[in-house]
């Protein structure tokens, strides 16, 4: 059982690198180290061992180069595919209320700084009708780095304080609507997402009342997913290529997706299925990078996914 020996410091460094970065298709890669970590530890507990964290200069940077080296396979930044990698932010609200609310929510100033951050960094925002047409292969030009912006839900801060941000630093968003919900208080009125979409803000289906399409029929799963598709068209006169999963649920079930398809859907932004997208794209489940994750960490955070 040699080969099994580790170095709990370094495996543990690993595991978080993994877990923030949060690649869903290592999971059992993390849940392995994890156990392994484990089962040292409860080996050095019974033979009464001290903990010792120290680390040869050569471990620690064969580490940071393996990580490294990983980050950026991954990534797909440095990685030669036919396609772009084309990351996509997601976001909820925004507004200095409700930061310890359940709903992932980053106050105007940091949501300021992290677009400030972009634009820096020579990011330029793309639609999803942009990201479709690429990935289906359609002569479309994209910016050199090209980013997408998300918000789900539909809440009314996306308009008092996002919307101004983004028009001042002019760039663009998609917003998926929870459709039954508009115009219930702190939701978006018909009349700012008209307002939003005649100056480049585009819109997707969120269900109509913000269900988690896992935990429901295929049946009922459909009707919700189609009654977004149905509201939206009938309030904006547009036909809806987007949509977004609530909760994640069913971004990964193939009947969700056939479900989102028939109801007349394009594409598709996963939650559960989040981080880069590289060559290899399921249009069904394009992923996403959450925000926030790590609010005291969001500069860190940005420059590691974004460089």
């Amino acid at each position: 059982m040699g080969f099994l020996k580790i170095d709990m410091f370094l495996a543990a460094v690993f595991l978080i690198v993994l877990s923030s970065l949060g690649f869903v298709c290592i999971d059992i890669l993390k849940m392995i180290i994890l156990s392994m970590i484990l089962l040292k530890g409860v080996k050095k507990l019974r033979n009464k061992e001290k903990y010792m964290f120290k680390i040869k200069t050569y471990k620690a940077l064969s580490m940071l180069l393996s990580i490294f080296i990983f980050i950026t396979f991954l990534t797909g930044f440095t990685y030669k595919n036919p396609k772009k990698p084309i990351p996509v932010l997601t976001y909820h609200r925004v507004n200095n209320e409700t930061l310890k609310s359940r709903v992932p929510t980053v106050s105007t100033y940091e949501f300021e700084r992290q677009i400030k951050y972009l634009k820096r960094r020579g990011y330029q925002t793309i639609s999803e009708e942009q990201l479709l047409y690429y990935y289906n292969g359609k002569n479309v030009k994209l910016p050199k780095k090209p980013i997408l912006i998300t918000f789900d839900d539909g809440w009314r801060d996306n308009y008092e304080n996002a919307y101004p941000i983004l028009k001042k630093y002019n760039y663009t968003a998609t917003i998926f609507l929870a459709t039954g919900k508009m115009g219930e208080d702190e939701y978006l009125t018909w009349d700012m997402i008209k307002e939003m979409k005649n100056n480049g803000i585009t819109f997707g289906g969120h269900t109509r009342n913000h269900v988690n399409l896992s935990k429901v029929s295929l049946d009922e799963a459909y009707s919700e997913i189609k009654s977004s598709y149905d509201d939206i068209e009938k309030n904006l006169g547009v036909k809806p290529i987007s949509f977004c999963y609530p909760y994640g649920g069913g971004d990964l079930s193939k009947n969700v997706q056939n479900k989102v398809k028939d109801a007349g859907f394009e594409i598709a932004f996963a939650s559960y299925n989040y981080g880069i997208n590289m060559g290899n794209i399921n249009k069904m489940a394009i992923r996403r990078v959450l925000m926030p994750r790590f609010r005291k960490l969001h500069k860190l955070e940005m420059l590691i996914l974004l460089w």
